[in-house]
């Protein structure tokens, strides 16, 4: 189960090389000829880069029980989603950093760090080779606002998540800024993956 995520995960950043994001699950339908609508959020295709529209054809493709296990989601719609939270259903405050906790890189070791950024490496120069690999990295600040990304980085606690600011071979060559990605894991006894990856 665990592999079969993990090759959806890859085959989806194939499709959004660019800026793709984490978010909650939905069912991507063609409205009309020209909105297509993700979970509720209706988007002109016009608006749409064909980054994003091949892709979500390719999640629509998906069942949905792939469609849920996946649970990506273009940039460009990103900022339309919002969490569902009910009335009798509080927010989740899990994983937010406490005002006495350590900073996001206080928490981790070295051999955390070395590790998180050898796998932020791999991801530039091995998973994803177009972009030519890494020329700078450095961990972002405490007060970076993806680390209160509701829904996504936001989920971890310090100690369990860590995100890099990242100039790569082919952002340098494009005059684009440094990219961001982030890297968690649900317990100290899980694996560190990618969870988002953006400008």
């Amino acid at each position: 189960m665990y592999r079969n995520l993990t090759i959806m995960c890859i085959t989806a950043a194939v499709f959004l090389l660019t800026g793709c994001s984490v978010h909650g699950s939905g069912k991507v339908t063609a409205a009309q000829d020209s909105t297509v609508e993700y979970n509720g959020i209706y988007k002109k295709r016009s608006e749409l880069s064909e980054d994003t529209l091949r892709w979500l054809e390719w999640y629509h493709s998906l069942p949905e029980e792939q469609q849920m296990a996946l649970s990506m989601v273009p940039s460009e719609f990103l900022d339309s989603t919002v969490p569902a939270v009910t009335e009798t259903e509080p927010p989740s405050t899990e994983g937010h950093r406490e005002e006495n906790s350590p900073s996001y890189l206080e928490a981790l070791t070295k051999e955390e760090l070395d590790e998180t950024a050898e796998l932020a490496r791999y991801y530039f120069t091995e998973k994803s080779p177009e972009f030519g690999g890494v020329e700078q990295l450095e961990p972002a600040d405490d007060d970076y606002p993806l680390y209160q990304n509701t829904g996504i980085e936001a989920s971890y606690a310090p100690g369990n998540i860590i995100i890099y600011l990242v100039h790569t071979t082919k952002d340098i060559r494009d005059g684009n800024p440094m990219r961001s990605i982030s890297i968690a894991r649900k317990s100290k006894s899980d694996d560190w993956k990618v969870i988002n990856s953006g400008f």
